[in-house]
């Protein structure tokens, strides 16, 4: 009997594994406008540690003025090389000038451990979907997770949290590579971690240049997880195979329904 055409599958995480909830994510009024931010959470966490702050607005313009010039010059950068959270929030706090320079890397973060726990608790994760990984297990198919996120310590508590974790030999989360999807280093790393070939590997993700056009670079077959039936960017060259829903990943594995 043939072996299976696959003998690994990887994982994105966000919008793939778990799912990413904007409506949990904190309201707050800023400018007489509701706005969905953590930037309040880190303005009451440090204020509850008497760090002398500026007004919430100015505290938040910061805030979002920081993000936008951090995350613009990382993806410009050719190499996808990753920005740590912790240098982006240390240079948020050494802008807000009444706080001592001694008292820099404790603020930042207080208000980064604050941001991170509610960003992971603004996430929703289907348990039905850790029955999708045992199946996979047992099918003798190894499991890795790939995942563009700044924080390694939040993303792995999140995993943990989950159920996750237990069923993944290889995970590399970016915040600790030091590489961003769709660098191609980070497929070839995650298959010699898991021992495979990049050709036997089936790649699952969301987005279509970090999981599809990312693996094409190393030969890697891939999934697109795309539930609302997006149209592929221009003249991309379109995914092996196009799925609405994870549950579609047995039969791409031909996994038999009674396994």
């Amino acid at each position: 009997m043939l072996g299976p055409i696959f003998l690994a599958v990887v994982f994105d995480l966000f919008d793939t594994l778990v799912d990413f909830r904007t409506d949990l994510v904190p309201v707050v009024e800023i400018n007489g406008k509701p706005e969905r931010t953590t930037s309040f959470n880190a303005y009451e966490a440090l204020r509850e540690k008497d760090y002398t702050l500026p007004p919430y607005p100015d505290f938040h313009r910061l805030w979002i003025e920081t993000s936008k010039e951090v995350w613009g010059e990382r993806d410009r950068d050719p190499e996808h090389r990753e920005v740590t959270s912790r240098e982006r929030f240390r240079k948020f706090v050494l802008r807000l000038t009444d706080i001592q320079p001694g008292q820099c890397d404790a603020a930042a973060e207080i208000a980064m451990e604050t941001h991170m726990e509610r960003l992971i608790g603004s996430t929703e994760f289907d348990s039905a979907r850790l029955g999708m990984l045992a199946r996979i297990r047992d099918a003798g198919i190894k499991i890795g997770l790939v995942s563009n996120f700044d924080n390694t310590s939040a993303a792995n508590r999140l995993l943990t949290r989950t159920g996750i974790a237990p069923y993944l030999e290889a995970t590399l989360i970016s915040g600790e590579v030091g590489y961003r999807k769709p660098a191609s280093r980070l497929y070839l790393q995650a298959a010699k971690l898991l021992g495979v070939e990049p050709g036997r590997v089936l790649f699952v993700g969301d987005n279509f240049e970090a999981d599809v056009s990312g693996p094409q670079s190393v030969g890697m077959p891939c999934a697109w997880l795309n539930p609302k039936g997006a149209a592929p960017p221009g003249e991309a060259v379109p995914p092996d195979f196009e799925i609405k829903s994870l549950s579609e990943i047995h039969g791409i594995l031909k996994l038999d329904a009674s396994q």
